[in-house]
């Protein structure tokens, strides 16, 4: 397990950073306000070289391909400008609005000239261009003998993220240092909250942050998108009441692509507005029998089941706080994310009891310098405005 309990991915990667900030936050603050950022400690990682972070977002070829002429039931069938060059000769396809199977003898450009009505199929009229039909391939097929088919390839396109510098002071006068706290000593006290400031904004810019670059103080100044701006396919806002039958819809399509070689599962962070439109819809649709023993009432539903796939609704600290946030359901897969360290967490420390070039304090500067992949944008998704729940209806 990558993180006994939480998730599977990578398994194997947890003591390979043993003692790195990430790892040390899944210690002693796992339950604490940056959960994102402690269980990195068991995804993967990787050092950089460079401000600027490159990676392919390579998509799964479906090998559903648009009609887009009348082709009636005519020989020569013109295709999506994106489709064409998935279609090549030997391909057979099943017309889905009509169930014709047709197989391709040759293709140029977006037209391609094929076989209609193939294996006993009926042909049947097919016209898309005023609404685009689709066509979904099955198989290929080639005669004995036959010569080296077109290759099909997949090239993907680039994804960059910025690396992005966090810093955070922490500082105890000498007059704070010689007054008795009831939290004790104030230095460990000010550095452990030092590092709490620090975690935090890191996960914020893990989960909500934007890419930027710029000239600050006549230096150059970066930020980083977080995991939510990769999101592009599974991207829902709710307008009206959510119902089970939406919450299914929307984990259909975060389950419906997996990474090659990990198990199809997800991670999941949302604010108490989720778990209360989550929990009434499940009283809605329950029948409760209280009698007279009965000491308690309610339940604590935290876990979706679904066909595709479950996920456990992990609370967020930060967006339970936030009255926007708190109505937001985010969905990742662990697999799919890498933190990329051109410089990982350390501590500048100035800790000279009070006698550092004059000044009456011990001081001290956490700083990382860090970016972050998302690798595989349609395991993951976001589910906002989760508010009101429909309670006519599954």
């Amino acid at each position: 397990m990558a993180v006994k309990g939480v998730f599977a991915s990578d398994s194997g990667i947890v003591g390979d950073r043993k003692g790195d900030f990430a790892s040390s936050l899944l210690k002693v603050m796992p339950n604490g306000t940056a959960p994102l950022l402690a269980l990195t400690s068991g995804m993967k990682s990787a050092d950089a070289q460079d401000t600027v972070i490159t990676w392919f977002e390579e998509n799964h070829e479906t090998g559903r391909v648009g009609i887009t002429n009348a082709a009636s039931t005519g020989t020569s069938i013109v295709v999506s400008t994106n489709d064409a060059t998935v279609v090549i000769a030997g391909q057979i396809y099943l017309v889905e609005s009509t169930g014709e199977y047709i197989f391709i003898n040759s293709v140029s450009s977006v037209t391609a000239t094929v076989t209609r009505g193939f294996a006993g199929t009926t042909n049947t009229t097919v016209d898309g261009s005023s609404t685009v039909k689709y066509m979904q391939l099955i198989a290929n097929a080639q005669e004995e003998g036959s010569s080296k088919p077109t290759a099909i390839a997949t090239i993907g396109f680039p994804v960059f993220n910025y690396m992005q510098i966090f810093r955070n002071t922490w500082q105890a006068t000498g007059t704070a240092q010689a007054v008795a706290f009831h939290t004790g000593n104030v230095m460990a006290k000010n550095r452990k909250d030092n590092g709490m400031f620090h975690s935090e904004a890191i996960e914020k810019s893990i989960i909500w942050g934007k890419k930027s670059l710029g000239i600050q103080n006549s230096q150059p100044f970066r930020t980083m998108d977080g995991i939510l701006s990769f999101f592009t396919t599974n991207v829902s806002t709710q307008s009206t009441n959510v119902s089970y039958t939406d919450l299914r819809g929307f984990l259909e399509g975060v389950f419906s692509h997996n990474i090659d070689g990990e198990p199809n599962e997800r991670i999941a962070f949302c604010g108490h507005d989720v778990l209360s439109v989550v929990d009434t819809i499940a009283h809605t649709h329950t029948q409760f029998n209280v009698d007279e023993t009965t000491t308690g009432f309610g339940m604590d539903i935290k876990r979706l089941r679904t066909p595709f796939g479950n996920i456990s609704l992990m609370t967020h600290p930060l967006m339970v706080e936030n009255p926007v946030w708190t109505k937001d359901l985010y969905v990742m897969h662990p697999a799919a994310i890498r933190v990329r360290y051109l410089r990982r967490t350390h501590e500048d420390n100035y800790d000279a009891d009070g006698r550092r070039a004059g000044v009456d304090a011990d001081y001290g500067v956490l700083t990382t310098e860090m970016s972050l992949e998302y690798k595989g944008e349609r395991t993951g998704g976001s589910y906002t405005g989760i508010d009101t729940p429909d309670t006519s209806a599954l």
